[in-house]
């Protein structure tokens, strides 16, 4: 519905995930998924005139790293434009125009992650509501994981969730009688 094509990689699909934190999973993916097609891939025109192939990549990979899962989607897209971050900070109200020339790029794209936040203009069946990237983060909480956002300019931006390996839990009572 977007005329964008994209090419979608999956690596590491034989990685073992908890059974919760698979289904927490579920709706993240897809925010970001939905996220990095509409906003990260640009428009075969855009793309051509950067000199990249018309069909955008996104990348979702599966793997265990120190002990953690980590999942990571990317894509070959523009990049965050951290100015127009800033902007859409300060004319939402968020924050003053003093204050926002001194955040950092890091802390510009926090900004992202707050309830109701979108770049989009209008409101698409695919992105624009403000509900997405909030839902990633509330859920990565919840299971005491972080996420972190990198980004280039014209090469792409990716979102790494480092989760812990399982959920689960098992609850015991140790009991000493009589030595």
């Amino acid at each position: 519905s977007l005329e964008k094509p994209v090419h979608l990689e999956i690596v590491g699909e034989a990685t073992r995930v908890d059974r919760d934190i698979l289904s927490s999973l579920d709706a993240p993916l897809g925010h970001l998924l939905r996220n990095a097609v509409d906003h990260g891939i640009e428009s075969t025109e855009q793309r051509r005139d950067a000199g990249k192939p018309a069909e955008g990549v996104i990348r979702l990979e599966a793997r265990h790293s120190a002990g953690l899962l980590q999942i990571t989607v990317a894509d070959d897209g523009a990049g965050l434009d951290v100015e127009t971050i800033r902007a859409a900070v300060i004319e939402k109200g968020l924050i003053n125009q003093e204050a926002a020339t001194r955040l950092s790029n890091a802390e510009l794209i926090e900004f992202l992650f707050l309830p109701g936040f979108s770049l989009k203009g209008a409101v698409t069946e695919i992105c624009g509501r403000g509900v997405g990237l909030d839902a990633v983060q509330d859920m990565v909480k919840r299971v005491h994981g972080t996420v972190r956002v990198t980004s280039q300019p014209g090469k792409g931006t990716q979102f790494q969730l480092l989760l812990p390996v399982t959920l689960s839990v098992v609850r015991t009572l140790l009991v000493e009688i009589a030595k």
